[in-house]
C-alpha cells in the first residue's frame, strides 16, 4: 500500500474557511458607497425642508400685512392726501389709518422711505416675538395706471394707484447678513 489520500481531508481543505482580502475589501467598498449616499441624500432633504419652511413662513408674514392694509383707504379718511406718509400724531402702527402712513416720513419729492417691522406683526397689529430674525419691510410708491407692473413709480399723491410691496427677510444665527426670503407686492386704487 502506498501512500493514500484520505478522502475526507482532500473534501475538509477543499472547503472555505471565510471571505478572501479581496472579496471583504470589495464588500467594504460596496457598503460604503451606499451608507455615504444615504447621508448625501439624507442632507439635501434637510436642506429642502429648511427652504420649505423659510419661504411659507416669509410668504405668511408677507400676507399678514397684506391683510392688515386690506380694508385700509389710501390716504387719510379725514386729509386725504395732503399729508403723505403717517400724519401728526400717528407714531405707531397702531396708529395707522391709511396706505401711505406705511411710505414712512416721504422726501419732499414724494418718495417714502418706508416701513420695517422687527420683530414682524401680525394682521392685528401684534408683534410675533418669537420670529426673531425676520423682518418685515413694507414699501408705498404711485405707479403709472397704464403700467401698473413698471419698475418706474411716481412721487405720491401724484396718481390713482398705489403699490404695497413687503418684503420678508431673515437673518439665522450664523448668517452675517439677512437674506430676502420672499417679496409681495400688490396695487390698490382709489
Amino acid at each position: 500500500m502506498g501512500w493514500q489520500r484520505n478522502p475526507r481531508k482532500a473534501a475538509t481543505c477543499r472547503q472555505r474557511r471565510g471571505f478572501t482580502l479581496i472579496e471583504a475589501a470589495l464588500t467594504t467598498v460596496i457598503i460604503g458607497t451606499g451608507v455615504l449616499a444615504i447621508v448625501a441624500a439624507q442632507q439635501a432633504y434637510h436642506k429642502k425642508n429648511d427652504w420649505a419652511q423659510r419661504t411659507a413662513t416669509g410668504l405668511l408674514l408677507a400676507n399678514e400685512i397684506r391683510e392688515l392694509t386690506l380694508t385700509l383707504p389710501m390716504h387719510d379718511p379725514l386729509l386725504g392726501d395732503e399729508t403723505l406718509g403717517p400724519e401728526e400724531g400717528e407714531t405707531d402702527v397702531n396708529d395707522y389709518d391709511d396706505l401711505d402712513d406705511f411710505a414712512g416720513v416721504v422726501s419732499p419729492t414724494g418718495v417714502g422711505e418706508g416701513t420695517t417691522f422687527n420683530p414682524p406683526i401680525n394682521a392685528l397689529r401684534l408683534p410675533i416675538d418669537d420670529l426673531s430674525g425676520w423682518t418685515q419691510q413694507v414699501t408705498v410708491t404711485n405707479v403709472l395706471e397704464d403700467n401698473i407692473s413698471a419698475a418706474f413709480t411716481q412721487p405720491l399723491g401724484t396718481t390713482n394707484l398705489v403699490r404695497v410691496t413687503v418684503t420678508v427677510s431673515y437673518q439665522g444665527p450664523n448668517d452675517a447678513e439677512p437674506m430676502v426670503i420672499t417679496t409681495l407686492a400688490w396695487v390698490v386704487g382709489r
